[in-house]
């Protein structure tokens, strides 16, 4: 983050307001025309996040806030792409980074902060599409993330608070 006089943080605040309308999703030919835009993506982490987490670092609601604000610039490149392509990921993640850099939303975070982010993000991702398209949750690509989203929450001893929260139960 950058830090101007007084110390107070710089941020590009044009850019993260105007990047928030990006939609998301417009790769897939199945939520394509669905729409939700990068600011509701981020307001769905962090309401996860404190739905879960029992007392948040500000650097885990920061990152949680502006953790994709990078994408406007460099695009954003479907989740299987990035899952099937290491390298490509890694250069992406790396390009994304110095955008955030430079609007001042780059958050470095603990090792225990970035796994919650990782799984409120993915999180965010199975709600929103149990939302709009619940037919998805049936293909092998969603059961593989959800899969892989309860094994996070049960390294992370969430299972019951995740499966709660994602199947509403009390």
């Amino acid at each position: 983050m950058a830090y101007g006089d007084k110390g107070r943080i710089v941020r590009d605040l044009q850019a993260i307001l105007s990047g928030g309308y990006c939609t998301r999703w417009h790769a897939n030919a199945d939520l394509a025309h669905i729409r939700e835009t990068l600011a509701e993506h981020h307001a769905r982490v962090a309401q996860i996040i404190l739905a879960l987490h029992p007392a948040p670092s500000l650097a885990l609601i920061n990152a949680a806030l502006h953790h994709d604000a990078g994408e406007p610039s460099v695009g954003d490149v479907p989740w299987p792409v990035k899952r099937d392509n290491p390298e490509l990921a890694k250069a992406l993640k790396g390009a994304e980074d110095a955008e955030l850099r430079r609007i001042g939303c780059y958050v470095e975070l603990a090792p225990d902060d970035a796994a919650w982010l990782k799984l409120a993000d993915r999180l965010a991702a199975i709600m929103h599409v149990k939302h709009v398209a619940i037919h998805m949750l049936g293909r092998d690509d969603w059961q593989s993330d959800w899969l892989a989203a309860l094994d996070m929450a049960a390294a992370m001893g969430l299972t019951d608070r995740v499966e709660s929260l994602m199947f509403g139960e009390p």
